[in-house]
Parts: structure tokens; C-alpha cells; sequence
């Protein structure tokens, strides 16, 4: 019986780390699958690379079958997103999940994930949702957690994962490494032109708030007066990076009011933000990848799409969802100064030899 391993990434970009962690997850392994967020990552940013380009990348690193984390979860906080990865390595079939954390401590992580999961978690985070209530609150009702699980946002995010996963699960411990963010600042401000600016999408997002004339009702992120904050900061602000300054506050946590934000852009509403991910896309596979996908879409009722055609067999809730993602993307190909916007739309899985 093979084994099958899964390991939810963004890689924006691919660094040392994650090919660590890759070969830590291939030891034990038949069929490696990436569950890789699309063009948009957690912090709701863009991200700077494609999502063709970093399957590709997922492929060099070891990975046999890349398969996409959809918008909005891609884009979304810790607990949505581990949500919708873990489902979808599930449902592709994975026995066993593997994730980078600092600490390494797969029971304490497993800890972390039952108080994540407890009724005095919620109704200690209803006061607010920013990463020091939700430190202080883990430290209450967990004493004995590891300092680093309780300010580390890859342990919090490995803790979300045990809590929503029913397979195995498996902690490598990361090592030091440059870290994406940093290897990001650097080759922008070196003007690498193969990259895409994070700063094109917050352009768009002021823009957005500055010529909205009525407030977006339900929009997912934006309650509690945050969107007429971000219209508000918009109107006096003179240029997008004036306005993201202006809106930061110690209530919301900077990756908070990036997805407000770009959440908003989209229209996407909390309630769609609530469902479960009802589809994934093949970004990429080797010759290994595409025996078992072969295997997996005879055996499996979740939709797996690997061409545009595809979407016609979708019923009407996945239709929206995949839709939605699409739309999305279409954003993306607009920061990228794409002249088609379906060009995401009409692209094809990379495949390796």
C-alpha cells in the first residue's frame, strides 16, 4: 500500500527551509503532495510569484503532485486556511500531514490545537482577535506550552492543523534558514522585475476605498467598523502607502487589515468565507504525480480540475467558489499588467518528465 504524504506550503518564495522540510516529508514517502496556496497568500497579499512558477518550484524541491489551496483560504487567517488545506490533503488522499514548526513538539502542538478548539478560547477571544490576546489566552488555559508556540505564527498554524486533522501528523522541527519575507524584501529592493510587487495590489485596494461611495455590507473581515475605517483613512490619505500607514492600529494585526482589505476588493462575504473549500486545481505533477492522480479521480468524489472544461461538471456551490477564485486571479493577472484576464483561467498544470 503506498504511502502518501501531504505538505500545505505557500513557498513565496522557495527557500532552504521548505526544501528541508520537502525531504524530511519524502523520506516517508511514495507520493509527496503540495497543497500550495494560489496567487494569493495568508497575509492577503499577493504573491510574488505566480502560482505556476512556485508549482514548479514545489516539483524541483521533491513534491509529485501540486495541487492548489484556493482564494479566499489561501488568503485567509490561520484557522480557515489550515481548515482547507487539511481537507484538501485529506480528500486527496494523504495518510499523513507534515508541516515546518519551530518548537518541533508535535504533542504540545496537538495541546495548542485541543485549546484552540475549546469553548474557553472563543469566549476568551471575543474581546478581539490580535496575536497578543490570542498569546495570552493560550498561556491561561495552557500553561505548560512552549514560549515559542505561543508567538510563533508557523506553530499557531501547526497547531491549527492538528486541530483539524484526522490523519497523522508530523512536526519537522524548521532549521535556520533565510526566511521568505526576508529574501522577498531584498530582491525587490533590488528591482527584480520577474517578481510582482505586493505594493501593485494595495494600490488597487486604495483605489478601491477611495472611490466607494456606499458601504459593502457582510463583507468578511470588515466588521466592527473596519471597513469605514479603510474607506475613512482612504479619503485622506494621498497615495496607498500613506493610506496602509494611516489605517494600522494595535487592535488589528497588520495581515488583519491586508485581507480586510483585499477581501473587500473582491466582494467576498463572510458567509463564503465560512464554507468549506469544495474543489482543488493540479498546479503541477511528475511522471509519479500523474499515475496517482489518475488513481485519485477514479477513486474520489471531490472535484479535482486539471483543465477549464472542467468546471462544467461543477455543481452550483463549487461553481461560485471556483468562480470567486477565479475572479480573483483575474486580479492578480491585472497587477501582473496581464492584457487577459482569464490568462490564470486558460493555464495548464506543469508538468515534469
Amino acid at each position: 500500500m503506498k504511502r502518501i504524504s501531504a505538505v500545505i506550503c505557500e513557498l513565496n518564495p522557495l527557500h532552504d527551509g521548505h526544501r528541508y522540510v520537502f525531504s524530511k516529508a519524502k523520506e516517508e514517502s511514495d507520493v509527496l503532495i503540495a497543497v500550495m496556496s494560489g496567487n494569493f497568500v495568508q497575509r492577503g497579499e499577493s504573491a510574488v510569484y505566480d502560482k505556476y512558477k512556485r508549482a514548479s518550484a514545489a516539483l524541483s524541491a521533491g513534491a509529485d503532485l501540486v495541487l492548489e489551496l484556493p482564494f479566499p483560504f489561501s488568503a485567509s487567517s490561520a484557522e480557515f486556511f489550515a481548515k482547507a488545506g487539511v481537507r484538501i490533503a485529506e480528500k486527496a488522499g494523504a495518510d499523513t500531514l507534515v508541516f515546518g514548526s519551530e518548537c518541533g513538539d508535535i504533542e504540545a502542538l496537538k495541546r495548542a490545537g485541543e485549546v484552540l478548539d475549546s469553548s474557553e478560547y472563543r469566549e476568551a477571544m471575543k474581546v478581539g482577535r490580535s496575536a497578543h490576546l490570542r498569546s495570552e489566552a493560550l498561556k491561561r488555559l495552557a500553561p505548560a506550552l512552549p514560549e515559542s508556540l505561543l508567538n510563533s505564527p508557523n506553530d499557531i498554524l501547526g497547531a491549527e492543523y492538528c486541530r483539524r486533522a484526522t490523519i497523522r501528523t508530523v512536526a519537522v522541527q524548521r532549521i535556520s534558514t533565510e526566511s521568505a519575507s526576508l529574501i522577498r524584501r531584498r530582491e525587490l529592493s533590488f528591482g527584480n522585475t520577474d517578481m510582482l510587487d505586493p505594493a501593485r495590489l494595495f494600490e488597487l485596494e486604495y483605489i478601491h476605498f477611495r472611490t466607494q461611495r456606499e458601504k459593502r455590507q457582510g463583507i468578511a473581515e470588515c466588521s466592527g467598523g473596519l471597513w469605514e475605517r479603510l474607506q475613512n483613512c482612504a479619503r485622506t490619505s494621498p497615495d496607498s502607502y500613506s493610506w496602509f500607514e494611516s489605517i494600522k492600529t494595535k487592535q488589528y494585526t497588520n495581515a488583519r487589515l491586508r485581507r480586510a482589505a483585499l477581501f473587500s476588493l473582491v466582494g467576498l462575504t463572510a458567509e463564503e468565507m465560512a464554507m468549506e473549500v469544495l474543489f482543488t486545481k493540479v498546479l503541477g505533477a511528475n511522471a509519479v504525480g500523474r499515475d496517482y492522480l489518475s488513481s485519485l479521480k477514479k477513486a474520489s468524489d471531490f472535484p479535482v480540475i486539471t483543465n477549464a472544461s472542467d468546471k462544467r461538471n461543477l455543481d452550483k456551490d463549487t461553481s461560485r467558489q471556483y468562480e470567486l477564485s477565479e475572479f480573483a486571479d483575474s486580479i492578480y493577472a491585472l497587477c501582473m499588467g496581464c492584457v487577459d484576464p482569464g490568462v490564470f483561467a486558460k493555464g495548464r498544470p506543469v508538468i515534469v518528465e
